[in-house]
């Protein structure tokens, strides 16, 4: 009976040793990724945010890589996610308003934002992108980032007598620029 019982344990032992494919000191992540927030083409990647990370899905072989705070990213919570073509960059915007800029296999933090003491809100609700300019419209106005030369280009406070206002879109045309806020169209 005690021989059996030192043999099903060192059976059960060997098997539970094959199950553990990570080295010491190494982690999985488990995140959900169930409940997606922004979406963003990029050539043959489509980007998917969900709340807590991001992953990347490879339309020519079929493959799917996830980022998180784990793998390289700044923070935990997605606010919304923008690619730009003419800078071959995403932009990740955080509900804390920091971001990163994903750059190939490079990942460069931009937490001007974030670091800069401003009264109200400083969520970033929409990222709009024209040429290498990334238009960030956020709880106390404008902010433009130049991703070429990864800078505050600009930032724009439009409410009444220059005070901070939620802005929540921003568009183009030749000669303006125009910004769905929270009072009206400016």
């Amino acid at each position: 009976m005690k021989k059996a019982f030192i043999t099903f344990f060192a059976a059960l032992s060997c098997m539970s040793a094959v199950a553990q494919n990570l080295a010491i000191g190494n982690w999985q992540v488990h995140l959900p990724y169930n409940n997606a927030i922004s979406v963003a083409k990029a050539n043959d990647l489509v980007y998917c945010a969900s709340n807590q990370g991001l992953f990347s899905y490879n339309t020519t072989d079929n493959s799917i890589q996830r980022l998180s705070k784990a793998t390289g990213l700044s923070e935990v919570t997605i606010s919304t996610i923008e690619y730009n073509a003419s800078e071959d960059a995403l932009l990740v915007a955080y509900t804390n308003a920091n971001i990163d800029l994903l750059l190939g296999n490079t990942i460069v933090n931009l937490s001007d934002i974030k670091r800069k003491s401003i009264t109200g809100s400083k969520t970033i609700h929409r990222v709009t992108m024209k040429d290498e300019l990334a238009y960030l419209s956020c709880g106390f106005g404008i902010v433009v980032i130049n991703i070429n030369k990864r800078e505050v280009k600009d930032t724009y406070i439009i409410g009444p007598g220059g005070s901070n206002i939620n802005v929540y879109d921003v568009s183009f045309d030749q000669n303006y620029i125009y910004a769905a806020t929270e009072l009206a169209l400016y």
